[in-house]
């Protein structure tokens, strides 16, 4: 005869990134960062040196076979494959890693030049989480 239960109305996409907003505040806030601060300003909170490359994590994927996949934004200098790099969440280091592979685009790469979106290969895994800076170890 037709339908067994009513059609639901698709749900509004304010209300869709409200309620996106309100969780997204609620893990920042349980990994110790102000939720008001939001990502773009993470990277502002840890203090950069001369030369010193960072870049702001989206995304975290394990890929089979390949290893951990950060994938985010460069926003000071230039990641290199092969650097040593160390993870920050907050102040403070979570992990250290190597850069084995970059990616920008399904294209590989050597580097990731400030503003690119790309995706770092990290050997040995590392605790990553959205939000966390990748930092290029300095050596001093």
């Amino acid at each position: 005869m037709g339908w067994f239960g009513k059609k639901k109305d698709p749900q509004d996409a304010n209300e869709m990134l409200r309620q996106y907003n309100a969780q997204e505040a609620e893990r920042l806030a349980a990994a110790g960062i102000a939720p008001s601060t939001g990502i773009a300003s993470v990277a502002g909170t840890v203090s950069t040196g001369v030369g010193t490359a960072e870049f702001v994590v989206e995304d975290v994927f394990t890929i089979t076979g390949r290893g951990q996949v950060a994938t985010g934004r460069t926003t000071t200098g230039t990641m290199r494959v092969g650097d040593r790099v160390v993870v920050l969440r907050g102040a403070t280091q979570t992990g250290a890693s190597t850069i084995i592979g970059i990616e920008m685009f399904r294209k590989k790469a050597d580097e990731a030049p400030v503003g690119t979106a790309a995706g770092l290969l990290l050997k040995p895994s590392a605790d990553l989480a959205r939000g966390d800076v990748i930092r290029v170890m300095t050596t001093a």
